[in-house]
């Protein structure tokens, strides 16, 4: 986050100084406003994913020691699943978690695959191996 920070205020320090000498900054602008989306869609998610990391190391011990005693002090075989409570939002937390693994993985997806460039490297490659393309690459 310091490094993300400290970049933003070093482009938007950059952006001022073109920006007075009269060069356009249309594309400096909107690198800068990708960037500050993405910065959004990747550190909220991860911080989400580092609070649920720091719940489950905490409250792993506490359901291991359930799940021992419920269905370990029974005989074999009479155990019960249902029986097996750990925690009320055990489920919740879980969700929540993938689904955070889940944004961050696909924020930098769209980063990478909704890239002009990338589009046009895609477009260019599949072109090349059917019958009507023009130009070898």
């Amino acid at each position: 986050m310091t490094f993300l920070g400290l970049g933003m205020f070093s482009m938007c320090n950059v952006r001022h100084e073109l920006h007075n000498t009269g060069k356009k900054t249309e594309k400096l602008e909107t690198l800068m406003i990708r960037i500050g989306m993405f910065s959004v869609l990747y550190s909220i998610p991860a911080t989400i994913l580092i609070a649920c990391f720091l719940y489950e190391l905490f409250q792993r011990p506490k359901w291991e020691v359930s799940y021992v005693s419920n269905c370990y002090s029974k005989p074999p075989g009479t155990c019960d699943r249902e029986e097996f409570v750990a925690d009320a939002n055990l489920l919740t937390f879980n969700l929540i978690k993938y689904l955070m693994m889940l944004v961050t993985g696909l924020s930098t997806g769209f980063w990478v695959l909704l890239s002009f460039k990338t589009a046009n490297n895609w477009a260019r490659l599949l072109r090349c191996g059917s019958k009507n393309s023009e130009t070898a690459v």
